[in-house]
């Protein structure tokens, strides 16, 4: 079926539904051609503040959804796409940018001050906080298997929870620990991470490790 024409509008009802990001990411790259086409003026003087509003959302959108379905290394492809003018001038794909390098360089907190501190546009915000919560799962299975003891403060980082809470082994973050399968020996002040394993039929169902995660409560700031 064709699909109606880019719009604010358009971008912003897609952005919002309850749809898997790879069905999500198979109807932005449909519409590529069409942003392409539309940036091709965007330099012009007489390129109007709704054409480059709408290119910076859509190309944000394209790149945070390259993130939700784990195609780092073609976002950075992404962003050579992008118009020279809106990556050099436009906050929110500036943003876009610090999250890669972020991300790519594996800086846990960071990722999380962009995501959380950083000026994101109300239409992005649902995919803001979908990739958050991706990132969450995904750091903590890698964590899990990393790991055969670790430190509380340190596993509260990796996740981007409070740290002055954990380093005072708050009970509600040790709780929801264990409620992944990990254990905490208050002896010796140790989680023992369990290997959280993804089974391939449920996607992202880690396990219970959604529900545990949401109620780990007080993120960092």
């Amino acid at each position: 079926m064709e699909l109606p024409p880019l719009t604010l509008e358009q971008l912003a009802q897609l952005v919002a539904s309850n749809s898997p990001p790879s069905k999500l990411f198979e109807t932005l790259a449909e519409y590529e051609q069409e942003a392409c086409l539309m940036s091709d003026g965007s330099s012009d003087a007489s390129a109007s503040g709704g054409d480059l509003q709408l290119l910076s959302l859509f190309y944000s959108s394209f790149f945070l959804l390259h993130l939700l379905t784990d195609q780092v290394a073609e976002s950075r492809a992404l962003t050579e796409r992008v118009p020279v003018n809106l990556k050099q001038h436009d906050t929110t794909l500036q943003n876009c940018l610090s999250l890669l390098r972020a991300v790519w360089q594996t800086k846990h907190g960071q990722v999380y001050q962009i995501l959380r501190g950083s000026p994101w546009p109300d239409v992005l915000q649902p995919l803001v906080r979908r990739y958050e919560c991706f990132f969450q799962d995904k750091t903590l299975i890698s964590v899990s298997k990393s790991y055969q003891t670790i430190r509380l403060p340190v596993a509260a980082a990796y996740l981007g929870l409070d740290q002055k809470a954990a380093e005072q082994e708050d009970s509600n973050i040790i709780t929801n620990f264990t409620k992944c399968g990990w254990t905490w020996d208050p002896n010796t002040k140790l989680l023992h991470p369990k290997p959280i394993v993804v089974r391939p039929a449920d996607g992202h169902s880690y396990n219970g490790i959604r529900e545990a995660m949401a109620m780990l409560g007080a993120r960092a700031s």
